[in-house]
C-alpha cells in the first residue's frame, strides 16, 4: 500500500519509530485499501481541441498551472470546491528571442501588456468553482520574486504601507480567507530563530506587512505552515470526500519522515520551501515550490517510505527543474512519477541534461509524460533532443481527476489570449 493514515496524531508519530517498507505501515488501511469502489471516470465528453475547456464540477479535482511567463502559480479547485493557491510571481523582464544566455526571458503571456496578476486573477476568475470568486487557502511555497511577487513590478503602495505585486497585488481582485506561509507571525530579518530561516525575496517585507495589516483588520486569517499537520482541509462538503488529504511535509528546512519531522533549520531561500503531497482516493500528487539541498534529500526518502514503486502519479518539479531540481537522492528512488508537470521563465530551464535522462530512464526511475509551460525560442534550437521527448509545452497546463480519484486527464491550454482554449489532450491515466 502506498497510503499513510493523515490522521494519526503528530505527537504519536514523533514518538514511535517506525520501520520497514511502507507496506508494514501499521495505518495503511485509513483509506479503504483493496476494499475501495469502482471510481468514476473523467468526462471528458465535452472537452475538445480548439474549444474552451469546460469548468470543474463537484467532485473533481482541478490543478491549474497558470502560465505568464513570469512566476509559478497554481491553483487548485478541491473535489468540494474548496481552493487553494500556491505562489504568484511576477518578475520584471523583457523578452528578447535572440537573447541566448541562460537568463533570458521567455514570452511574457498573454502579452507583455498583461501585468501577471491581472492575468492570474482573470484565469481565475473564469474557472472559480460556482462563481466564487475567493481563494480559501493562499499558500506560498517561499518568498522570491517568482513566486509571491517584487518591489519591481509594483506600481502602486497600499494605504498599509505594503508594495502591491504578485500575491499582494492579486488579493484586491481575488480576496484570500486565510493566508499559510512558512514564518508567520515572526517573519524574522536575520537568522537568529531557533526555526525559521531569515525571510528573503525583493517583496519580503511588504509581504510580512500586508499579512499583519490582514490579520489585524479581519480580512483573512493566517497560521504557520506545519511540517506533519494537514492544515489545508476540504471546507465545503468534507464528509462526502473522506479520501481526499493534503499533508505538510516539509518547510523550513524539515521534512516528515518514518520517525516524524527530520532534518534541521535551513538557509533562506529555495531550501525552505514548503511542500505538500495531496491524495485524492489512489491519486497521489506532491508539489515542493523549489526545493533544493538537503531537505529535497530527505523528501526523496519521503517518496520511497510512503509513496512507494510507481505510485506517484503526477510531480511538480522543484525549482523548474534547474540543473539543482534533481538530486543524487531522488534519482535513487523508484517513486516513478507518471505526469511531470514545470513551470519555468529563463532559457536555461529547464534543465535539459535533466530533461534527457528523466525521459531516456538515466535515473532509477521511469516517466511516461514530461510538461513545461515555457520553451524560449533559443531552446528549441539548442536542445532539440530534450524538446523532441516533452510531451507538452507552451501554455497553462491542468491536470483533472475525476471524482473520487481513479483516473486523470492533462489538458495544455493557450495562453495567448483569455479564452483558455484547450491546446492538447493527454489521457486517461490510471491512478496507480
Amino acid at each position: 500500500m502506498k497510503k499513510i493514515l493523515w490522521i494519526v496524531p503528530l505527537a504519536t508519530l514523533l514518538a514511535v519509530g517506525c520501520g520497514g517498507e511502507s507496506s508494514s505501515m501499521p495505518w495503511e488501511d485509513d483509506l479503504g485499501g483493496g476494499n475501495q469502489k469502482p471510481e468514476p471516470k473523467p468526462d471528458d465528453t465535452l472537452v475538445e481541441v480548439g474549444k474552451p475547456l469546460p469548468v470543474w464540477k463537484k467532485g473533481e479535482l482541478d490543478i491549474h498551472f497558470i502560465n505568464t511567463g513570469r512566476g509559478e502559480c497554481c491553483y487548485y479547485i478541491l473535489p468540494d470546491g474548496t481552493t487553494l493557491l500556491v505562489d504568484a510571481g511576477e518578475v520584471k523582464a523583457t523578452h528578447d528571442a535572440t537573447d541566448t544566455s541562460a537568463d533570458a526571458a521567455v514570452p511574457q503571456r498573454p502579452n507583455a501588456d498583461v501585468r501577471p496578476y491581472i492575468a492570474q486573477a482573470r484565469y481565475i476568475k473564469h474557472f472559480a468553482p460556482n462563481g466564487r470568486v475567493f481563494i480559501d487557502y493562499c499558500a506560498p511555497s517561499h518568498f522570491h520574486i517568482d513566486h509571491i511577487g517584487s518591489t519591481g513590478m509594483a506600481t502602486e503602495t497600499a494605504a498599509a504601507g505594503y508594495k502591491k505585486s504578485g500575491l499582494t497585488a492579486l488579493y484586491d481582485e481575488v480576496p484570500y480567507g486565510k493566508v499559510i506561509d512558512r514564518a508567520y507571525p515572526d517573519y524574522p530579518t536575520d537568522d537568529s530563530h531557533s526555526t525559521i530561516p531569515a525571510m528573503d525575496g525583493q517583496l519580503r517585507n511588504d509581504w510580512a506587512k500586508f499579512v499583519k495589516w490582514g490579520v489585524a483588520e479581519g480580512k483573512f486569517k493566517a497560521e504557520r505552515f506545519e511540517v506533519g499537520k494537514q492544515q489545508i482541509t476540504l471546507l465545503n462538503d468534507p464528509k462526502a470526500y473522506a479520501g481526499f488529504k493534503i499533508f505538510n511535509i516539509c518547510a523550513n528546512g524539515f521534512v516528515w519522515s518514518k520517525n516524524g519531522i527530520s532534518g534541521s533549520k535551513s538557509g533562506a531561500g529555495n531550501p525552505a520551501s514548503c511542500g505538500f503531497h495531496l491524495s485524492y482516493g489512489l491519486f497521489d500528487y506532491i508539489a515542493c515550490g523549489d526545493l533544493t539541498s538537503a531537505p529535497q534529500n530527505l523528501v526523496a526518502y519521503y517518496f520511497r517510505d510512503f509513496i512507494g514503486e510507481g505510485h506517484l502519479d503526477a510531480f511538480k518539479c522543484h525549482h523548474h527543474l534547474s540543473a539543482n531540481a534533481w538530486g543524487s537522492q531522488m534519482q535513487a528512488q523508484n517513486f516513478n512519477p507518471r505526469v511531470i508537470v514545470n513551470q519555468n521563465f529563463y532559457t536555461k530551464q529547464p534543465d535539459a541534461g535533466h530533461v534527457n535522462d528523466l525521459m531516456d530512464n538515466k535515473y532509477s526511475f521511469w516517466v511516461k509524460d514530461f510538461f513545461t509551460t515555457n520553451l524560449h525560442p533559443y531552446y528549441h534550437q539548442s536542445n532539440k533532443d530534450a524538446v523532441s521527448k516533452m510531451t507538452g509545452y507552451d501554455g497553462h497546463i491542468v491536470i483533472r481527476v475525476a471524482n473520487g480519484g481513479g483516473e486523470f486527464y492533462v489538458y495544455m491550454l493557450d495562453d495567448t489570449d483569455f479564452e483558455y482554449k484547450v491546446k492538447s489532450i493527454h489521457g486517461p491515466y490510471t491512478s496507480k
